[in-house]
């Protein structure tokens, strides 16, 4: 091969990777904003939509499956499934550029999202009355989802270690809450006669929202700064 074949070789090898790494970084760039707008999105319709279904409604003592079965495809619902989405696009992204999600975490994660989607296709029942299959459903898969979740962030933070330093010290913290609120909500939901259910509910759920937007920021940072380790070698020599 002429010297001028290399070169020219070389320098369409080099655009063509600038051009794959310009467009994985720019979906990379946007894996954080997408995360925290989902969450945001899923906190507000928690807690605002309940008002507008019902205002003589308790947000203190009915779940939000509650209020989601008064209002079939309403915002609750919708804010589920977007939930679920965003989760496994981030679980994708976390696979190629973080080794330690790879394994259960990964497992765990992609119950999270599928249950959250699961969860929010299949309807449940409206208040009191008996419940069907398909209310089942939407209840095995709406603990499944929030069960994984902190189960995931646990396990992956005993993988990152100290490297990630706050990283894991929100995802330890966010997931400790969130298993006792799970603890207190099993008890609200039998002896305890649902006092204040929905409130326990809530709180844990803010935990697990805010504990995705954690990890989807580290992922981004993690896949930020595998681009910059991989442009440092976009034209090879031949």
């Amino acid at each position: 091969m002429t010297t001028s074949r290399r070169d020219t070789l070389s320098r369409r090898l080099g655009l063509s990777l600038r051009l794959t790494h310009g467009r994985s970084g720019a979906s990379g760039r946007l894996l954080a904003p997408a995360v925290w707008t989902v969450v945001v999105v899923a906190m507000l319709a928690a807690l605002l939509t309940p008002r507008d279904t019902d205002p003589g409604l308790s947000q203190l003592s009915l779940t939000v499956s509650d209020f989601a079965a008064l209002d079939r495809g309403g915002p609750i619902e919708t804010a589920m499934a977007s939930l679920g989405l965003v989760s496994l696009l981030l679980l994708a992204v976390a696979r190629r550029r973080l080794p330690a999600v790879r394994g259960l975490p990964s497992v765990l994660l992609a119950v999270w999202g599928a249950g959250l989607v699961l969860a929010a296709v299949v309807p449940t029942d409206p208040l009191t009355t008996q419940l069907t299959g398909s209310a089942y459903v939407h209840r095995y898969a709406s603990v499944a989802a929030f069960a994984a979740l902190p189960a995931a962030c646990l396990v992956l933070a005993g993988r990152l270690g100290s490297a990630a330093g706050r990283t894991v010290r929100w995802l330890r913290v966010l997931s400790l809450l969130a298993v006792a609120g799970a603890g207190v909500m099993a008890y609200s939901a039998g002896p305890g006669g649902r006092e204040l259910i929905g409130l326990v509910e809530r709180v844990m759920l803010g935990c697990e929202v805010i504990m995705l937007g954690v990890l989807g920021r580290y992922v981004q940072r993690m896949a930020s700064a595998g681009r910059r380790r991989d442009h440092g070698g976009d034209t090879l020599p031949l």
